[in-house]
């Protein structure tokens, strides 16, 4: 008879396992491609066995959106820390945007970039797919952070999600597309700090509250 502890342990087997395929995957993915990657080599480096792995995502589509959403968890949760907490506007931009440039602009992160703007004309399925798990949900826990500035008083957002990618696309921008050029150029973090202070000083001029 199986103890009352044999549930946890179960899950707790499952989520190393997927962790140990996410990871293989991302490794795969980045080195082969999404068209030439097999799900086999994904099983012989993680471990474990096909049956589980297309138990856990599908088909390679879904491990690669998998792996995909995995990368940007961190920067959503951060965002959502900052909308929880409350924290003022310009302090928690700059947290939010050092975070959102230092991760678009680890190498992975580029080498995964690229992989997706070249899946973008023969999967343009999974190209759609990595914009609604990836840029989509990050644009929308952004937006619920500038919602709440507003609903404080700090700013004027009456299209968060808008000024959501706005301030995105600031903070990125510069940094993410000569990294992506320029294969010898990685930021420094005084780089990403500096940027990111830049653009928050621009972007809440934009929508400081004005007197009537």
């Amino acid at each position: 008879m199986p103890s009352p502890d044999s549930p946890p342990i179960a899950n707790n087997r499952a989520e190393l396992r997927r962790k140990a395929f996410l990871q293989a995957a991302r490794q795969v993915f980045l080195e082969q491609g999404y068209e030439a990657a097999n799900m086999s080599e994904i099983v012989r480096r993680a471990g474990g066995s096909l049956t589980t792995l297309y138990n856990q995502f599908g088909d390679k589509k879904g491990i690669f959106l998998a792996m995909l959403d995995e990368s940007l968890s961190e920067i959503t949760h951060a965002m959502k820390v900052e909308s929880q907490t409350h924290a003022p506007v310009r302090e928690g931009l700059n947290r939010i945007g050092i975070q959102f440039v230092s991760q678009l602009t680890r190498p992975d992160s580029l080498e995964t970039y690229r992989l997706i703007v070249g899946l973008a004309r023969q999967f343009p399925d999974v190209a759609k797919s990595f914009s609604e798990k990836g840029p989509d949900k990050v644009r929308v826990a952004l937006a619920a952070y500038l919602r709440d500035r507003e609903e404080a008083g700090e700013i004027n957002a009456e299209n968060p999600t808008q000024l959501a990618s706005l301030f995105l696309d600031m903070v990125r921008m510069g940094l993410q597309s000569r990294a992506l050029l320029d294969s010898g150029f990685r930021p420094t973090q005084e780089e990403v700090e500096s940027t990111v202070r830049r653009a928050v000083d621009i972007f809440l001029n934009g929508v400081a509250p004005h007197p009537v």
